[in-house]
């Protein structure tokens, strides 16, 4: 631990499983004090309880990101524990791949309730306390699919795609007040919620197309997530930063 966000109060949405999980760890190794909101309270207390384990701070937090309502009693449990949320992370995604006929009209509508509405309200949710404290960062979660095509994927590139324009403007309009808007497009990472979907011929399927020549783990991209967060990117907003091992410029 080198202490580059001692002193930093996030706030990491699915943080208690895969990639949210990992960005929970890695900040709480590097001093700051997290928030962990996921949809079942045993998942946050779960990843909570690890990091308080290795030395850390956390706070547990239950809620749904569709809901605009648990995102800011998430923000305001965060701030009266350990003061105003300084860094955001919007990780939570609920998706469903298929043919887009054969999508229905909640599953959709879901999609975009969690993959980009709950973006919009954890902006919402944290803006002011960022100001009040003299800025902050906002770390989201894209995909490499927002800016490549990708079959059966239509309604999660069109929302990763939207997120990636979300962190542009917001880089433009929250600048003034010194917060930073950055993203971070993973590539084929394996989690325990993949893991649970795909198989090992489909697995191997995905890292044969990586230049780099392995698959994601969730510890990369908490490593560009804590890079992003630092000091030593302070000078970066607006941008999307591609964790993937060269599969974008390769299949673009």
């Amino acid at each position: 631990m080198t202490g580059r966000l001692a002193g930093r109060v996030a706030l990491v949405t699915g943080g208690g499983r895969g990639i949210g999980r990992a960005i929970s760890e890695a900040y709480a190794r590097e001093g700051a004090r997290v928030g962990v909101l996921d949809l079942k309270a045993e998942v946050a207390a779960e990843a909570a309880d690890a990091i308080r384990a290795a030395g850390g701070e956390a706070l547990p937090l239950t809620g749904n990101v569709a809901n605009r309502a648990d995102v800011f009693a998430a923000a305001e449990a965060v701030r009266q524990a350990f003061g105003p949320v300084t860094i955001l992370v919007n990780n939570a995604m609920w998706n469903r791949y298929g043919p887009l006929e054969e999508q229905t009209e909640v599953m959709i509508g879901r999609m975009i309730d969690v993959g980009f509405k709950g973006v919009i309200w954890g902006y919402q949710a944290v803006l002011p306390q960022m100001r009040d404290a003299g800025g902050g960062v906002i770390v989201n979660i894209a995909s490499p699919s927002a800016v490549i095509a990708m079959k059966h994927g239509i309604m999660y590139s069109a929302i990763k795609a939207a997120v990636a324009a979300a962190t542009r403007s917001g880089a433009a309009e929250f600048g003034p007040d010194n917060v930073r808007v950055v993203a971070i497009a993973p590539g084929p990472t394996q989690t325990d919620g993949a893991n649970l979907v795909l198989t090992e011929e489909a697995w191997e399927r995905r890292r044969q197309r990586v230049p780099i020549g392995r698959l994601g783990q969730p510890v990369d991209m908490a490593h560009a997530a804590v890079f992003l967060a630092s000091d030593e990117a302070s000078f970066i907003t607006g941008d999307m930063l591609f964790v993937d091992g060269g599969i974008t410029y390769a299949f673009s």
